[in-house]
């Protein structure tokens, strides 16, 4: 969906009432926050990052600034969601009961306890899209999320008038919530558990 649709929709609803619905800048920017937050929520878009270990080396960062780890998507990571072994074997994150799993000593770090050279892990993480600039960019934005961007534009846009909790702006964050959570009860979006590719079914080549 093209920004300008998503503003003009925005600007014709939710900022119906603002003077902020003629600073275009300003809406992209509640649009991008938006996506942001709706990211946060829900696994819309899942990559993978291959880490090659090396001997003496224990910690890898998901930054695109690590020689040993190739990822595509670096500068929106979020979070890892699921590690797999060479044999497409689910690896525990974060569990330190396991001593075969690997940990988060950061958001975007991942620690392997056990590093044998030249061995592959693939790191499932869940990422955001890229901030959009202009009015043209497309966003990959799911239909039945739409309602929920718009009160979350609301919602950014009322807060540039009151901070008051008790004030409008307050009003159309619940309004996103809701719109959030009904999406969620009607199953209109993947659990995470299916949004990842399922790479254990895969394995390495």
């Amino acid at each position: 969906m093209l920004v300008s649709q998503i503003i003009n929709l925005a600007s014709s609803s939710e900022l119906r009432q603002l003077a902020v619905r003629n600073d275009t800048n300003a809406v992209i920017g509640f649009v991008n926050l938006g996506m942001l937050e709706l990211h946060k929520r829900f696994t819309l878009k899942a990559e993978e990052a291959i880490i090659t270990m090396k001997t003496g080396k224990t910690l890898y960062t998901l930054d695109g600034s690590d020689t040993s780890v190739d990822m595509r998507n670096a500068e929106n990571f979020l979070i890892a969601i699921e590690c797999y072994d060479e044999l497409g074997k689910l690896v525990p994150i974060n569990d330190e009961r396991n001593v075969l799993g690997v940990m988060t000593p950061s958001y975007n770090t991942i620690e392997v306890p056990t590093v044998v050279d030249g061995s592959k892990i693939s790191v499932i993480y869940r990422s955001s899209v890229p901030f959009a600039t202009a009015l043209t960019d497309n966003i990959a934005l799911p239909p039945q999320l739409l309602e929920s961007l718009l009160h979350y534009i609301g919602y950014r846009g009322n807060s540039t008038v009151s901070a008051d909790i008790k004030a409008e702006n307050n009003t159309h964050y619940m309004r996103f919530d809701q719109s959030c959570q009904r999406v969620t009860d009607q199953g209109l979006v993947l659990p995470d558990d299916m949004e990842s590719y399922k790479f254990d079914q895969r394995g390495f080549v």
